[in-house]
């Protein structure tokens, strides 16, 4: 039986679905996406991921008219009709059919995709051990206008997965072209300091992830210090505890940067503390 996917304000069979070959998508990833987990058919933070996509929208001039309500049913439908309890989501919206050049010089229509599938959890075992990072050769443009969007030009995150997984490591370190850390290739980066939490700030130019505002916003409210700094390599390779972030894996430690051990307890005191507090809320979620 085929799953259904919601595309261009009408819910289709996925084996029916058509792009047109000149999506500008498609030919110049010219567009946006946003991922996000689903607990017991409960989309989690879907109004930050709406208003990071709005906001990235705005920016890139694509025209973009659903709100979170409207999408909060338009996932509950989907997921109802793929039968999903627990769920990966993703919404891609391309600016769509445009065949004038690199600027459009006429009207187009935008394409709006959002599919679901069943969530494939990360192993229990990272949590309890940790995951281990190199640091990528890529460097990041401090000034590049697009690396704090969620954009469909995404082939340098691949080349920086593909370089740690082709070195046994789970992801890499991205340092901007003025030597500061930024995040890696699929989740933001905090870093524990005599228990303060810290994470690099937006100004080294990196995703203004949801779960990294989560967690934040977590610290504020159990009294854990937080900044946003900027900082080096050393300062990450010295720290007490590292974990990363992203709306999949939520909460996971790091073990281990280029071969060397980080900290002296993983998972950590406060890594720990924010995973389960985390949990909490996705558990709250799911008793709605």
């Amino acid at each position: 039986m085929s799953n259904v996917v919601y595309l261009n304000d009408a819910i289709v069979k996925e084996t029916a679905c058509h792009l047109r070959i000149q999506d500008r998508g498609f030919l110049y990833g010219d567009g946006l996406f946003e991922t996000l987990r689903v607990y017991d058919r409960n989309p989690f933070r879907l109004d930050d991921h709406v208003a990071r996509l709005v906001n990235s929208a705005r920016y890139l001039n694509i025209p973009f008219h659903h709100t979170s309500q409207n999408l909060q049913q338009i996932i509950e439908q989907l997921l109802i009709r793929n039968n999903l309890q627990n769920a990966y989501v993703r919404m891609t919206l391309s600016r769509g059919f445009g065949m004038n050049g690199l600027i459009p010089a006429d009207i187009y229509q935008p394409t709006f995709l959002i599919h679901t599938k069943p969530l494939t959890a990360y192993p229990a075992s990272f949590y309890k051990t940790g995951v281990s990072l190199i640091t990528s050769h890529i460097r990041r443009s401090a000034t590049c206008p697009i690396s704090n969007h969620k954009t469909l030009s995404y082939l340098t995150n691949y080349l920086i997965k593909k370089e740690a997984v082709d070195q046994g490591a789970h992801d890499a370190l991205i340092l901007n072209t003025e030597n500061q850390i930024t995040e890696c290739a699929v989740s933001n980066l905090f870093l524990v300091e005599r228990n303060t939490v810290i994470t690099p700030s937006l100004k080294a130019n990196l995703l203004p992830g949801v779960t990294r505002r989560v967690i934040l916003e977590l610290c504020k409210e159990n009294r854990i210090h937080a900044s946003e700094e900027l900082f080096g390599l050393e300062r990450v390779l010295a720290a007490e505890e590292v974990f990363l972030t992203n709306s999949l894996m939520e909460v996971m430690p790091v073990s281990m940067i280029n071969k060397q051990p980080i900290g002296k307890l993983v998972p950590g005191i406060v890594t720990t503390l924010l995973h389960d507090k985390y949990k909490v809320l996705t558990r709250i979620l799911a008793d709605i």
